[in-house]
């Protein structure tokens, strides 16, 4: 199977040429324009590794890799025009394993995806399995599979996408903009208006009492947080 490479950035004319480039080398390409679609398609397409811009809409390469060192050890490589050390020295201890100046050349980032993939070990895919609460609750990404307390859940498709979105960012309160961009990559009021009965309908698929959630928390005039134990 040929190994997936995801590209974050907003630059259109890199992302056409690394697309190409990518595939000329025998990689899928994942494009994605904005962190939050970069989030969203590491969930879903499970890439082999990551190309961050720094400078990426709207929460940012920084942020965006620090958010998938929360459930993934795929590499990443940041791409950005920041080359001072200081960029350098953050990028790096936010996570990734490689910085790259541009301009650069295609010959330059083969290599080093080339290298970073021969780092990783032939183990299986990164877990898409979540378990909380001593199994109470279970969440399979892959399967898109919900078990609770024993019995399976029968999610929406939109139910799914809002519930995998707070499983991953477990522990964390989300705020509900950033929520929506990252289940739905919507940000418009309606959308906004409409997540409040979506965590209606889940908690009253996966909570033993709904009126007084486990998992799905609200922080009131902030978001929610997936109170994963």
């Amino acid at each position: 199977m040929h190994q997936k490479i995801l590209v974050v950035d907003d630059d259109f004319a890199l992302t056409k040429t690394l697309e190409r480039v990518l595939k000329g080398a025998g990689y899928v390409p994942v494009m994605a324009h904005t962190a939050e679609d970069g989030l969203r398609f590491t969930i879903s397409q499970q890439p082999d590794l990551a190309l961050l811009d720094v400078m990426v809409p709207s929460m940012g390469g920084w942020e965006l890799c620090r958010r998938l060192r929360e459930f993934s050890d795929i590499p990443i490589i940041f791409l950005t025009a920041l080359g001072n050390v200081e960029n350098v020295v953050r990028g790096l201890e936010t996570g990734a394993d490689d910085y790259m100046v541009k301009p650069f050349s295609h010959s330059e980032i083969l290599a080093r995806i080339n290298a970073q993939l021969r780092r990783m070990k032939p183990t299986e895919p990164p877990s898409q399995q979540f378990s909380f609460g001593k199994g109470a609750l279970t969440v399979d990404l892959a399967a898109r599979l919900v078990k609770a307390t024993g019995r399976v859940v029968e999610l929406t498709p939109r139910e799914f996408e809002l519930l995998s979105a707070l499983v991953c960012s477990a522990g964390r309160v989300i705020p509900t903009a950033d929520l929506v961009r990252q289940a739905w990559g919507l940000s418009d009021s309606d959308a906004l208006d409409n997540i409040k009965p979506y965590i209606h309908y889940l908690r009253k698929k996966i909570e033993v009492d709904p009126a007084s959630p486990r998992w799905i928390v609200t922080v009131r005039g902030v978001g929610y947080r997936f109170a994963g134990e």
